[in-house]
């Protein structure tokens, strides 16, 4: 019966038209159904009002034309027609309603007219060229368009307002197979996964040309955006629905070119971001992908192109915190492209222009300074980052005080200015982490402390034990007094006296007589007794150091004129 029913087939395709080999209708009803199937070399042709009934199969190797308003079929949820000649054609007066449809063997297989799919459309390696029109896939599985055989992709193109219109019901990833040959042949897919399951459709067209072609000039662009893809873009349409969608457009980096983000033509008819993108590799087609990181929630206007972003400026600065006489360092990065100008700024005011991408800051006050820099690249516009350092206050460290002492004893040291001390060198110390030490070195020695604050800034201060053998090599008295005004000699002035607060001077005349005594001498006396001068001669003192020092005795003239 099978090969009867093909056989009266064959047979009314030659004798209706006998000069081009074809299967037409003319009006009546051809039902192709129980697993049986028509192979058809040559067109088929649905005509005067007639249908087709598919429930099995139909292998067609030349153009499909439908010229009824029925759609071309009157059967859905089942049956497939095989398009499996050379270039094929989908035309005719009216749309038809295929179930699955299948682009196979060799070819380019063309649309004259909208195409509707309400099962699946199977691409196989094919090119499925639409022109201008679209082709309506309802079936809101995932899988409801392919588009591999091997490791060769077959794909939708189109031109205009033409494209792949999918209808979705998923919060799935949808693939669009879309491509172009002309000029240079590229498949660049696009993936849309919807925020919601809520019923809609997205319509995909690439186009395989420069934007500026088409209306959508690249040199109008935000100051954010360096470059739009020279090469091709894409224009997605939301058909229905209201849902934001993640958008992900696949491409060849190596001839396409280093794009890192997704722009889109906006309403002030310019180039601006779509969406920050994520950068991976479709490991199906072998392609890379840049994915927007939020939804997109506006579709149109509805160009959509691969754009290289100005990159990030990125400011860093160690070590923070530092003290006020320390220094950092600030470093400027970039993700990807380098900025061709840096300029630094501190508390507001530029001190560094230029092509170097770190600055050294010194010498700054205590506080939470802000700091920052705007990289710049001449076709893409500016980018800035701000970090805040911290500066501690300055630390001054003081030490007291330089002095003389004879070998064997000790002199007094302290120091100020912070909560840790530490003395070096440490020896002969009573205590060198102590801001009040006592020393006791056998030579002179230059002691040198660092004092630290809570927070960690350190500074450092010096003092000088010298150390003498005897009390006559620290202290200069004078033989001489010439009390005349002259600011010479005025007064007997003993140097060094001061480093022994607890002495004690006494002066007697040559018969004995005590002309002068005192406690903590403060180089004041000037050659009276009394109320009166003492006359021009000489005179002789004793002077107790103090404590352990010993006694210096001696004399010392009066010169009067």
């Amino acid at each position: 019966m099978k090969a009867f029913i093909l056989l009266i087939l064959f047979f009314i395709s030659k004798t209706l038209l006998a000069q081009t080999t074809m299967l037409s209708n003319q009006g009546a009803l051809i039902s192709v159904k129980n697993n049986a199937f028509v192979s058809v070399h040559g067109d088929t042709r649905n005509d005067n009002n007639g249908s087709f009934h598919n429930s099995s199969q139909i292998h067609l190797y030349g153009d499909w034309e439908n010229n009824v308003s029925n759609e071309g079929f009157i059967s859905s949820g089942e049956g497939i027609v095989h398009f499996q000649g050379d270039d094929q054609w989908i035309k005719g007066t009216e749309i038809t309603r295929f179930y699955d449809v299948r682009m196979e063997n060799t070819g380019v297989k063309y649309a004259e007219l909208d195409v509707y799919v309400d099962g699946y459309l199977n691409l196989f390696d094919r090119e499925f060229n639409l022109d201008t029109n679209t082709t309506h896939v309802f079936n809101t599985a995932i899988n409801a368009v392919l588009n591999t055989q091997g490791n060769t992709w077959g794909f939708v193109s189109s031109l205009g307002d033409g494209g792949l219109l999918r209808h979705t019901a998923d919060t799935i990833e949808y693939i669009y197979p879309v491509g172009s040959a002309l000029g240079t042949t590229r498949v660049r897919p696009v993936k849309i996964k919807p925020e919601s399951a809520a019923a809609a459709a997205f319509k995909v067209r690439m186009a395989n040309v420069d934007a500026t072609t088409e209306g959508w000039d690249r040199s109008l662009t935000t100051m954010n955006i360096c470059e739009v893809n020279p090469l091709f873009f894409h224009r997605i349409t939301r058909s229905a629905g209201t849902q934001a969608a993640t958008v992900q457009i696949m491409f060849d980096a190596a001839t396409d070119g280093p794009f890192s983000d997704i722009g889109k033509w906006v309403v002030s008819n310019m180039w601006d971001e779509a969406a920050t993108a994520t950068a991976s590799v479709n490991t199906t087609y072998n392609l890379d992908t840049r994915t927007s990181i939020i939804p997109v929630s506006d579709f149109s206007p509805n160009p959509f192109a691969l754009v290289r972003r100005s990159p990030d400026a990125q400011l860093t600065v160690a070590p923070d915190p530092i003290c006020a006489d320390q220094s950092a360092t600030l470093t400027a990065t970039s993700a990807g492209t380098a900025f061709s100008n840096y300029d630094f700024f501190v508390d507001g005011f530029l001190v560094q222009s230029g092509a170097s991408d770190s600055y050294i800051l010194s010498n700054s006050p205590a506080g939470n300074i802000p700091l920052w820099v705007i990289g710049s690249i001449p076709e893409c516009g500016d980018e800035s980052d701000t970090v805040f350092l911290t500066v501690l206050p300055l630390v001054t460290a003081a030490a007291y005080a330089d002095t003389i002492i004879i070998q064997g004893t000790s002199a007094n040291l302290s120091a100020t200015g912070g909560d840790f001390y530490n003395w070096l060198p440490d020896t002969a110390l009573s205590c060198n982490i102590c801001s009040t030490t006592m020393a006791s070195p056998l030579h002179t020695t230059l002691y040198t402390v660092e004092v630290e604050n809570m927070e960690g800034c350190k500074d450092t201060a010096s003092v000088l034990v010298d150390v003498r053998q005897d009390l006559n090599t620290v202290l200069f008295i004078p033989n001489v007094l010439t009390p005349n005004n002259d600011g010479f000699n005025d007064t007997w002035f003993i140097k060094n006296i001061d480093l022994f607060p607890k002495n004690a001077v006494r002066i007697v005349s040559r018969w004995g007589d005590e002309v002068f005594s005192t406690n903590n001498y403060q180089n004041n006396w000037d050659g009276t007794y009394g109320n009166g001068l003492l006359p021009a001669g000489t005179y002789y003192y004793i002077l107790d150091a103090g404590g352990q020092w010993g006694i210096i005795k001696g004399d010392v003239t009066i010169l009067r004129e």
